[in-house]
């Protein structure tokens, strides 16, 4: 087999260094995936039973609750921006998730400094490789997704904060960077 195709033949595969396997943290794992089963079921009984009508601004922060998702994706509960307005009849919202630990990714995590109105020592990154469209009934509202009757919560609850115009035109440079490949 010649190099190139040595080297695509293995991008695949996983080479095990001869460690033992971890089975605490694979219980783990699975607990996680049990705990988002579970979850979905929820989100399910609860959309058939419920509408979400509200509007959502570009550029508002919310609590998002991204799942477990396979590999590198980014998983569980995350900050995310809102990247178009959304009316009272859209179901689903386009979001770039943020986070406060920057991982070595090649560029694709655009320092936005520090949210408006919220206080913390850390930076925030938006994450604009991990852009993805998600249902409202993703936005964390704790009510909602764990109420035992499923049924809406009266609790007002808005977002987090609402970035900067020059946050807010950082990340679309930034998404402009990667659907161009420059970084």
């Amino acid at each position: 087999m010649s190099d190139n195709k040595t080297n695509l033949a293995n991008r695949f595969l996983r080479i095990s260094d001869g460690d033992p396997i971890d089975i605490e943290r694979k219980r783990k794992k699975l607990g996680g995936m049990i705990d988002w089963v579970k979850r979905a079921v929820e989100y399910s009984i609860f959309l058939e039973n419920n509408s979400l009508r509200y509007k959502i601004k570009q550029g508002e922060v919310f609590e998002i609750d991204f799942g477990r998702n396979v590999g590198s994706e980014l998983n569980e509960r995350h900050y995310a921006v809102v990247m178009h307005h959304s009316d009272e009849e859209a179901q689903n919202i386009v979001v770039v998730p943020l986070t406060s630990k920057l991982h070595y990714s090649y560029g694709e995590a655009i320092d936005i400094g520090y949210l408006p109105d919220v206080e913390t020592s850390d930076r925030s990154y938006a994450r604009v490789s991990q852009i993805r469209t998600v249902d409202k009934a993703r936005i964390y509202l704790r009510p909602i997704i764990h109420s035992c009757d499923n049924r809406p919560s009266t609790k007002i609850v808005g977002p987090i904060t609402k970035i900067t115009k020059d946050q807010f035109k950082k990340i679309v440079e930034g998404i402009n960077h990667l659907v161009n490949n420059r970084f």
